[in-house]
């Protein structure tokens, strides 16, 4: 477990690497310029990361940590009001993570945020269906993957103006049909 010093210094420079990241590209952005942002020496940045990259692929992953967190407490039975839950569950967090989402969701900012989470999930749901797994299997996976984050990529763009139990219901929605087609 993290150090209380350590755990607020890397919360400086998060806060500090998201603000340069609203203004500019990641390859415009230095690590003088996170480490003067946040109050801090250069020398204290490198005590925790390489470079910008590495902390950019840090707060992905830690994205993704917390969403399949959250996927696996909405998932523990077979049941369709768990998608509603996770619907609600995702489209909340990522209210609640509003900024982070937007800023590295960006395509400018290296636009891997949203496929890496694709990914995730893509892989999640076959794993999770780990029996015999077929062509048909993977391409409604794919297909279901790509089309709710289709959704949440557009209300991310449209700088989420809807309500996310709105998206969260319509998505329910969708998804249910799919199921019982």
């Amino acid at each position: 477990m993290e150090d209380r010093r350590a755990v607020k210094t890397k919360r400086a420079i998060r806060k500090a690497f998201l603000e340069l990241l609203e203004q500019k590209n990641i390859n415009r952005i230095s690590v003088v310029e996170i480490s003067k942002l946040a109050d801090l020496g250069r020398g204290t940045f490198y005590l925790h990361y390489k470079d910008v990259y590495e902390l950019m692929e840090h707060l992905e992953n830690e994205l993704i940590d917390n969403l399949g967190e959250l996927y696996c407490a909405s998932f523990h039975c077979d049941h369709t009001m768990n998608i509603l839950k996770f619907t609600e569950t995702l489209t909340q967090y990522m209210e609640s993570n509003r900024k982070v989402f937007l800023v590295l969701a960006r395509t400018d900012n290296g636009g891997r945020t949203m496929e890496k989470i694709k990914h995730f999930f893509h892989q999640k749901l076959l794993s999770d269906n780990s029996n015999v797994i077929t062509e048909l299997d993977v391409a409604e996976v794919l297909f279901s993957v790509a089309g709710v984050f289709g959704v949440l990529e557009a209300w991310l763009k449209d700088d989420m103006t809807t309500p996310y139990q709105s998206v969260s219901e319509m998505l329910h929605h969708v998804l249910i049909k799919l199921e019982t087609c």
